[in-house]
């Protein structure tokens, strides 16, 4: 079984929702999945809720830090091919929990001054606990007139000098997300058809090689009339 730490120390940056949906699409490729909710807010957990009105899978459960490893190791043991750990924005101890029993990390920000500052602790914790470790950028404005804003590539060029790799897809601001989550759905069972799906699809194709480097990755593939890429 693999283990992916969805992680943010700012509050807002939609970690949660890159989680949700990273474990929705892991179930839609043929991957048991199961989500562990370590945050107090149980924002996973609520999701959860209003999905199994329609669905059971992928479960979520709520797990306490000092329950992780036992949780994952049941987990392993029930023949789940995946778990996706939501963590709580702050905090180091839940933070290196989650990074210790991760197979990769999933870095979440948005492109703003105030979560740049904020990731410099967790980039500085998975170096030092040698773990595999990516960004992807959230709620990034969209392009105009075919350009990225001087936002995106500001915020791309510091990510780069902080020493971890950057997704090669982003997620927009799209209303799409919300829309799709307060009815325990993601995007892509939401409007399959919307740009927000690309860029999950795009995400999770990206994010298999990442998790089963053996396997060769599908394509990360965008539409011609979209702005799935984010920054090359």
């Amino acid at each position: 079984m693999r283990t992916l730490a969805v992680l943010s120390r700012k509050g807002g940056t939609g970690k949660t929702t890159v989680a949700v949906h990273m474990a929705v699409a892991a179930q839609a490729a043929g991957y048991k999945t199961i989500v562990a909710d370590i945050d107090p807010q149980a924002s996973a957990c609520a999701w959860y809720a209003e999905r199994r009105k329609h669905t059971q899978t992928p479960e979520v459960t709520s797990v306490t830090t000092g329950g992780l490893f036992t949780h994952r190791l049941a987990a392993s043991r029930q023949g789940y091919d995946l778990m996706v750990i939501d963590t709580r924005p702050s905090t180091d101890m839940e933070c290196i929990e989650a990074i210790r029993w991760a197979d990769a990390c999933l870095v979440v920000v948005r492109p703003a001054y105030f979560d740049l500052t904020a990731i410099v602790r967790t980039v500085e914790l998975v170096t030092k606990m040698n773990k595999k470790a990516m960004f992807v950028i959230n709620q990034a404005p969209s392009r105009r007139g075919g350009d990225e804003p001087k936002v995106i590539l500001d915020t791309y060029q510091t990510l780069i000098e902080l020493g971890l790799p950057v997704a090669p897809i982003g997620l927009r601001y799209r209303a799409a997300f919300q829309n799709a989550v307060r009815y325990g759905k993601t995007v892509t069972e939401y409007d399959p058809d919307s740009l927000a799906a690309f860029e999950i699809d795009g995400m999770w194709d990206w994010l298999t090689g990442e998790l089963w480097p053996s396997q060769v990755p599908q394509p990360v593939l965008g539409r011609e009339d979209g702005d799935l890429f984010m920054v090359s």
